[in-house]
């Protein structure tokens, strides 16, 4: 195998896999290798059982500014053009339209959903809909039955509901990513131990030996911050990380139905899914958990998170801020008890999934072994803040990209932008025509 390649991507999640196939195709770029350390392609949050399976398109979230939406939708429909081109068996695998909506309990979530609908997303997302009581009866019954008739219910329905096996659909990406006259390899179980500057590019050494790349794209989520700042590209920011869990129960719902999130809250709150890997359960989830690891249920990388970690003054305050804010602390000491034996049950369907389904039992909820990821919070130590939305580090031919959510929805985006900047910075051609015809359009500004 050879060992000098134009570039060299380092994670073989979605967001690895999506930036392998936009190069290999979409540009004159010859010769690209992706290293992955584990066995497989999309082992961890891009694996089915790791995240929400949704493509969010900024219509339903309601913690997202405009601009945020806006972007969001344009990164979005990269993945409906691709999925447009698959054909059978593997498209009914990867995606499928499900029914989708943001529910808002009480008056002031629904008239928060009225305000917003009003002022600004129906006139990006026009397909999106206003539901009352009535309608919401007809279309998501169990939703409405067994709630105190009191009690005030509304919701915004997307028509842009899809569901997406967002591992099959990194695997999918990578094997469409062989293009005839160019170099592509994928080399699995091979983990990276450390990158160094070198005339052209960068050596990459790892435990299947060293790999030279005119330019290095870190995809490896938390592990992304890892390189960079062993490599000095720091920029005073550090890891939180935000962990995830689901709870299992007969289908109850027929779509996806999201609640209400706060602005400036980084993290979903509790929603209702389909399952596109079991199509016989609802799904209810993630709850929030702070686990001291890099990759959710691999103790060991407890200690890479610890060199992420920065012990000093501006993390702290940082962490304080974040950690006391009443509505982060809130969320985080309600999901403390979630994860209890059998009490975490009966909170969680007080607190979330009952919510949802007021119908629904204890009995009926089954902690959901497994599942679930590990979403970086990247925090901003000069700000003293969280940084929403996703995040990258660009050095001397190198980018680290964290990619917290929405990452796997904005991947074909993110993989576009990079691509752009590739390209340029080694010569080559960016195949703008090629691209827009089966891609969509790109904007005048990159």
């Amino acid at each position: 195998m050879q060992k000098r390649y134009d570039v060299i991507i380092v994670g073989g999640g979605i967001t690895g896999c999506a930036l392998l196939y936009t190069l290999s195709r979409y540009t004159s770029i010859k010769s690209i290798l992706l290293l992955e350390k584990y066995d497989a392609l999309a082992m961890l949050n891009s694996s089915a059982s790791s995240n929400s399976q949704t493509l969010h398109f900024g219509d339903i979230e309601t913690n997202y500014t405009k601009e945020h939406s806006l972007k969001t939708k344009e990164d979005a429909e990269r993945v409906l053009y691709y999925a447009r081109r698959l054909h059978g068996d593997a498209k009914r695998r990867i995606i499928m339209p499900v029914q989708k909506m943001v529910l808002g309990v009480g008056s002031e979530e629904v008239e928060g959903l009225e305000k917003g609908y009003h002022s600004w997303l129906k006139n990006i997302f026009p397909g999106l809909s206003l539901l009352g009581k009535k309608e919401l009866e007809r279309i998501e019954p169990n939703v409405v039955n067994g709630r105190d008739k009191r009690e005030e219910i509304g919701a915004l329905l997307s028509d842009k509901g899809y569901m997406v096996n967002f591992g099959l659909l990194a695997k999918q990406l990578a094997k469409d990513a062989r293009v005839r006259g160019k170099k592509i390899d994928i080399i699995l179980g091979a983990r990276v131990i450390e990158a160094t500057p070198r005339v052209s590019g960068y050596k990459v050494l790892t435990n299947k030996g060293e790999f030279y790349g005119g330019f290095v794209e870190f995809a490896s989520g938390s592990y992304s911050l890892y390189f960079a700042k062993s490599m000095g590209y720091d920029k005073g920011l550090t890891i939180l990380s935000i962990g995830g869990n689901f709870f299992y129960s007969k289908k109850v719902l027929r779509g996806k139905v999201y609640r209400v999130q706060k602005g400036g809250i980084p993290f979903a709150a509790v929603h209702g899914d389909p399952d596109i890997t079991r199509p016989g359960i609802t799904r209810f989830g993630p709850t929030v958990t702070v686990p001291l690891e890099l990759e959710k249920g691999h103790p060991e990388t407890f200690t890479d998170y610890m060199k992420v970690f920065d012990f000093n003054e501006p993390t702290f305050e940082s962490i304080s801020n974040i950690l006391f804010n009443k509505d982060i602390e809130s969320i985080l000491r309600r999901n403390a008890v979630y994860a209890l034996p059998e009490i975490g049950r009966y909170e969680f369907l007080k607190m979330e999934a009952g919510v949802i389904v007021p119908s629904l039992k204890v009995g009926d909820l089954h902690f959901a072994s497994g599942t679930g990821g590990i979403r970086p919070q990247i925090i901003d130590e000069k700000k003293r803040n969280l940084l929403l939305g996703a995040s990258k580090l660009y050095g001397d031919n190198v980018v680290f990209n964290i990619t917290p959510s929405p990452g796997a929805s904005s991947a074909l985006g993110s993989g576009l932008e990079d691509s752009i900047l590739i390209s340029k910075t080694l010569g080559a051609e960016m195949l703008r025509e090629k691209y827009e015809k089966e891609m969509g359009p790109i904007s005048k500004s990159k």
